[in-house]
């Protein structure tokens, strides 16, 4: 067989490029219309040396690393900065716990008012008993019934602070303490006024404590066997009421001085006088004897008056005054006889 040759290579032309070619992407001008201007090549900047490129000559290799800074995270509260989105999930969760919790409040409630309206209403608790201690110018039937406390009545339902107070107006009463003791019992505590002396302010008597204190005006079912004290005026009382008071406390210093002495248990002490000069006249015995003690301190005197009355006894000899207000010589004694 006989090769045919090869057809040789056509010549390595270079192909022509039209200066009126359009670029890529533009559309190519009608015939005969007048082409576009050409935009010139932008001007290389200054101070930069540019080197033509040649056809041949390949492109620069691009750059093998790059070194990027993430951008910074905005500020918290910043006006560009965009809330997250809070999940459904959690207010779900919240709605759940209020609405556990809405259950268990109205549980507990439900059971506090179940459990009161058994405690106020149940027989179990009603009173039954009532104690009372420390009375006697009053019964257990009076005190019980001035603090409101009742046989049968609910025991909770008590108020046992307005029942001590109301105890406590009493004028014989100093103090009034109500306690409960479950189921059914209440006890009431109470201290009495214990009366020392009579006071006579005008018309009128009054009760005083052993420390002065003027506690009620006498009445039919009160005592009378008591030391009267007189010579002060409604209007000391009224414009020094405290210093009264004093009066009436050093007079029965000289009460408690005599009976130490031995003195009130033979001549019962009767009367104490103050005079307008504060000084002091004790009426004691059946006799009436006047012992005038003067201005204090009384003890020295009480016991001199002991001494004499004593001696006057012994002489079986009867006295109706004697005086021991001498504070210049306290060792005389004048003793005027009946």
């Amino acid at each position: 067989m006989t090769e045919r040759p090869s057809a040789p290579p056509p010549p390595n032309r270079r192909r022509a490029t039209s200066p009126s070619a359009p670029p890529p992407g533009r559309a190519a001008p009608a015939r005969g219309a007048k082409p576009e201007p050409v935009a010139p090549a932008p001007a290389p900047p200054r101070n930069e040396r540019v080197r033509a490129t040649t056809p041949h000559e390949s492109p620069a290799p691009p750059a093998t690393s790059v070194s990027v800074r993430p951008p910074r995270p905005p500020k918290a509260g910043s006006p560009g900065q965009a809330r997250p989105a809070r999940p459904l999930s959690r207010h779900f969760r919240a709605l759940q716990l209020l609405a556990g919790a809405a259950v268990v409040i109205v549980a507990s409630t439900a059971v506090a008012w179940g459990a009161r309206r058994y405690i106020v209403s149940s027989p179990r608790f009603a009173v039954r008993t009532v104690l009372v201690d420390g009375v006697q110018r009053r019964s257990a039937e009076q005190v019980a019934s001035s603090g409101g406390i009742e046989v049968g009545k609910n025991i909770f339902t008590l108020d046992l602070e307005l029942a001590s107070a109301s105890i406590a107006t009493d004028p014989w009463i100093e103090t009034a303490t109500v306690t409960r003791k479950l189921p059914s019992t209440v006890h009431v505590s109470v201290v009495e006024r214990e009366a020392q002396a009579l006071v006579a302010i005008g018309g009128d008597l009054y009760l005083a404590t052993r420390d002065g204190e003027l506690f009620k005006e006498l009445a039919e079912d009160d005592p009378v066997d008591l030391p009267i004290v007189t010579g002060i005026t409604g209007e000391q009382v009224a414009r020094d009421r405290a210093g009264v008071v004093i009066a009436v406390r050093r007079l029965l210093d000289v009460v408690e001085d005599m009976m130490r002495a031995g003195i009130a248990r033979r001549y019962p002490i009767q009367e104490l006088h103050i005079e307008r000069d504060s000084s002091v006249v004790v009426t004691i015995g059946k006799e009436g004897i006047a012992l005038h003690l003067g201005q204090p301190p009384y003890r020295d005197k009480v016991g001199q008056a002991s001494r004499v009355l004593t001696e006057l006894a012994q002489r079986k000899a009867s006295a109706s005054v004697i005086f021991l207000d001498n504070d210049a010589h306290p060792e005389r004694v004048v003793v005027r006889m009946k």
